[in-house]
């Protein structure tokens, strides 16, 4: 039980770098632009959908490690962490992402470069991003912190 959480954790991680560094990367490099987009926005709730349960998965984990040895020092930053991961992404996947959807939906709709629709969608997208970011640097700081655990 000691490292299921860390599994899941660094399962997590993988997929988010799988998925940031080699799955869009080749969708916007071999694909048209607009069916590279179509792609990847068809992979954006799968991709959520991973994280919430990987995340859950790890909180489970974390959880009975709890309660067969009793809470230890670090814990408590370890489970805050996979709660900010998890947080993060379902408000990704629950709020921006529809929400991106929508602009992106209307921009096509504009058909204006420049238009407000446009920018919302460019706002909303480096939010996604901005998020993706956090999540994985907390990712690397909960390994991070179940290393030094075990030391």
């Amino acid at each position: 039980m000691r490292s299921v959480a860390t599994v899941f954790v660094a399962l997590w991680l993988g997929a988010m770098g799988f998925f940031a560094f080699a799955v869009a990367p080749a969708a916007f490099t071999t694909l048209e632009r607009g069916a590279a987009g179509r792609f990847v926005s068809v992979m954006f709730p799968r991709y959520y959908l991973t994280g919430i349960v990987l995340g859950l998965l790890a909180l489970v984990g974390l959880a009975a490690r709890a309660l067969l040895r009793g809470g230890r020092q670090w814990d408590w930053l370890s489970l805050a962490l996979v709660v900010v991961m998890l947080a993060l992404t379902v408000y990704a996947r629950v709020v921006v992402l529809p929400a991106a959807e929508a602009a992106r939906a209307a921009m096509h709709q504009a058909g204006e470069a420049g238009s407000a629709e446009s920018q919302r969608f460019a706002q909303l997208h480096r939010l996604s991003s901005a998020l993706n970011v956090v999540v994985m640097a907390a990712g690397v700081a909960f390994l991070a912190v179940e290393v030094m655990r075990r030391r």
